[in-house]
């Protein structure tokens, strides 16, 4: 899963705030369009009689007249012979100042009230009242004494029934003018946009009967909305989808940024700004189209740099070392964070001498403010890969190359088939070692240390066997370093440290130490002081029986923690014994500083002491072991005048099959019961020798 950082985080929360401010502000004007379209405030009322337009007679013009009144206006209109379609009515015509017309438009009208009373001499007349709206066409010129071009539309009603409401939906086009002029039924449509003038009138079915009319108009007022709730609703209808579009499309936007962002952050390590391995595998999809060149850099001091210093410093330390050679655009190479301690360098070209400044940069270090200079220990696993070939196939084979490279071996290693093999093998000691685990197939074998001045067996090495029929075949140094790789060493080594505390009880001869080799591994554990002392403890067995043998490499990076670890264990009492000497790279200071009870001597030393140089080595080791106060034993001793050697050197411990062999336990008590009980057992060593 992939976390959001703190900027995707910021956009995400910004567009989520956009959207809420956006919706609320939009339902918020929906909201007040709506309370608006329907409040008091959205209606506007004209009155007709009071708004100062002109007025004036219309039809029987010769026989009507009309006076305005407190109340309103009244028509006296005298009909002797009647008309087709003459009317007697009022007419208020909408004029400016300059006596042109200026009609209003009444598009947004809603509902007129009229207050009309109509008295006639003629009871049996069947009279009404109506009132026209005569607006202007918009497809002709328009002409006052053409009525073809004014649009009649009206409404008719009783008077009797007092104020009359009349909603906008009964103006009608009237028929007569339609008929009469033939409109195009498009123009025929009711159209209050263009109103010159507004008639109130009284009028029959068909003709006015003859006698005397009288109207009485209280009111006429015209009520319509600013803006009317249908185009309110319109409005909301067609606008809430378009924003929704909007916001859609916008989110659709935002989210494809967002994850490009994210995708970006997706294919890059977040400390160093590497790209990690699926941004490898994004710029290397499929089949390699052409030469592609991979160096695994596992840095092996990476944890130790990380513990005395911090994960911050180790990556500057990783950018200072190595960036400069993504600098070269020549090269087209960059840096990919795998996991913390292995990077990988990805470029187009394969050359030797580029992979040995790898090594050079390295070892040659960086200054890093206020801390000094640091250097990273590196062993660099390289594949060349070949169009056809994928990236995963190159991962798996710089990790061969890699896991090829020895502990103690610098330098870097080309991944051969050969090699492939070799990885097999010890896939399949790890595999055997676990089955072998299981059926606790290991036992221990002792290779007595020899102690030339008191001519007696002052201890023993314990050597670790194996009766699993699958890795017989192979050395112990193998699986164990296989069980290192595999993390199953802290198992075997717990499981050796007990075995051979047990076997001390059973050795019952004063002063004797049984020497353990330990993975440095452990000693990079804190926990394992408390388990080796609850060992101690269970088997009440004396601390100074024991000595821990620890590679003389693993001294040379110890950090604080390391540190820590073996002063608990002197502090136990148990001793410690620095194994395989010389053929590190420890310093004197190193060997001054180291806090161990005992040297022991490479045996490739001892085996070469007829040459002069590994005489003076030798003779300097015992010359500084003595200064310091530390014993030494001499590995690998197999002639007498190996032996005779070494005494002449001032070596007091031997170990070697010139002594014995390595055996069991029972063999170790024997032969020891035989020196103990045969002063010149050291000349019958030189004998057999």
């Amino acid at each position: 899963m992939v976390s959001r950082t703190p900027s995707s985080l910021h956009s995400a929360l910004f567009s989520l705030h956009l959207y809420k401010y956006a919706f609320s502000g939009l339902a918020f004007i929906s909201l007040m369009l709506v309370t608006f379209s329907y409040s008091p405030f959205n209606l506007v009322i004209e009155d007709v009689l009071a708004n100062g337009s002109v007025v004036d007679v219309a039809g029987y013009r010769e026989e009507s007249q009309f006076e305005k009144t407190k109340s309103g206006y009244v028509l006296d209109c005298s009909v002797s012979e009647p008309r087709l379609f003459e009317l007697c009515g009022l007419k208020f015509k909408y004029t400016g100042a300059d006596n042109t017309l200026s009609l209003p438009s009444y598009a947004n009208l809603d509902e007129v009230e009229v207050d009309a009373f109509i008295e006639s001499d003629n009871p049996g007349a069947q009279h009404r009242a109506g009132v026209t709206f005569i607006s202007l066409r918009d497809d002709v010129e328009y002409d006052e004494n053409d009525l073809s071009t004014k649009r009649f539309q009206s409404v008719y009603f009783l008077p009797d029934d007092g104020v009359q409401l009349i909603n906008r939906e009964r103006i009608v086009v009237d028929a007569w003018w339609e008929k009469l002029y033939q409109v195009p039924y498009d123009i025929a449509a009711s159209d209050l946009s263009a109103v010159a003038s507004i008639l109130v009138s009284v009028e029959t079915l068909n003709k006015l009967d003859p006698g005397r009319y009288k109207l009485y108009l209280n009111s006429l007022l015209l009520k319509h909305h600013i803006i009317t709730p249908a185009s309110v609703n319109l409005f909301l209808a067609l606008i809430w989808p378009a924003v929704m579009l909007v916001f859609l499309c916008h989110f659709v936007v935002v989210k494809r940024v967002e994850m490009q962002k994210l995708q970006l952050l997706a294919d890059r390590d977040p400390d160093s700004g590497f790209i990690n391995l699926n941004g490898l595998k994004r710029l290397y999809p499929g089949k390699l189209n052409s030469p592609l060149t991979i160096v695994n850099i596992r840095v092996r001091n990476y944890l130790a740099l990380q513990r005395e210093f911090s994960k911050e410093t180790v990556t500057s330390l990783i950018k200072a070392t190595f960036g400069p050679f993504t600098q070269d655009k020549h090269r087209e190479a960059f840096l990919v964070r795998k996991q913390d301690e292995n990077i990988l360098l990805v470029l187009k070209d394969f050359n030797e001498a580029f992979f040995g400044n790898l090594i050079s940069a390295s070892q040659k270090g960086v200054n890093i403010p206020s801390l000094g200079h640091l250097r990273l220990d590196v062993k660099l696993g390289i594949a060349r890969g070949e169009r056809g070939m994928t990236v995963d196939e190159l991962l798996a084979q710089t990790t061969i190359a890699i896991d090829a490279i020895m502990d103690n071996e610098p330098g870097y290693k080309i991944y051969q088939p050969e090699l492939k093999k070799e990885y097999r093998q010890a896939r399949f000691v790890e595999q055997e070692l676990r089955i072998a685990l299981a059926n606790k197939a290991f036992h221990l074998v002792f290779m007595p240390v020899y102690d030339s001045e008191e001519n007696r067996i002052a201890g023993a090495e314990v050597l670790l066997r194996t009766s699993h029929l699958p890795l017989k075949s192979f050395s112990p140094e193998v699986y164990i370093r296989v069980a290192e790789k595999a993390g199953l060493i802290r198992e075997i080594d717990f499981w050796v440290l007990e075995q051979a505390i047990l076997a001390l009880q059973k050795i019952q001869q004063p002063d004797f130490v049984l020497s353990v080799n330990i993975s440095s591994k452990e000693l990079m554990d804190t926990r394992f002081t408390e388990e080796l002392s609850r060992l101690i403890e269970q088997y009440h067995v004396r601390p100074g029986s024991l000595c821990l043998e620890v590679t003389e490499t693993f001294f040379i990076d110890v950090n604080t923690i390391c540190f820590e670890s073996i002063q608990a264990i002197r502090n136990l009492g148990v001793k410690l014994s620095l194994d395989d000497f010389g053929t590190g790279h420890a310093s004197l200071q190193h060997l001054l500083n180291m806090p161990v009870n005992e040297i022991k001597i490479d045996r490739s030393f001892v085996w070469t002491l007829e040459s002069e140089k590994s005489a003076v080595i030798v003779d300097a080791i015992v010359s500084i072991a003595r200064i310091c106060q530390y014993d030494v034993v001499a590995e690998g001793v197999e002639t007498a005048e190996q032996l005779d050697k070494l005494i002449a050197l001032g070596c007091r411990y031997f170990q070697g099959y010139l002594i014995a062999k390595p055996d069991s336990l029972d063999a170790l008590l024997r032969f020891c019961h035989e020196v103990r009980h045969s002063p010149a057992m050291i000349q019958k060593i030189r004998a057999t020798g």
